[in-house]
């Protein structure tokens, strides 16, 4: 989930660094649409 893999990327990366959020396909069986999906990741983001 992006709840699970954003702490992992952000473990994974080195300062300086930047996570870039670029699904490669759709994700309508976990967010209705793509603001949605992109609200999450700001969310996941701010809980580091």
């Amino acid at each position: 989930t992006l709840e699970e893999a954003v702490p992992k990327a952000y473990a994974a990366s080195r300062e300086g660094e930047i996570v870039l959020l670029s699904p490669a396909c759709a994700s309508w069986d976990q967010f209705p649409n793509f603001e949605v999906r992109g609200d999450c990741f700001i969310e996941a983001v701010e809980k580091l």
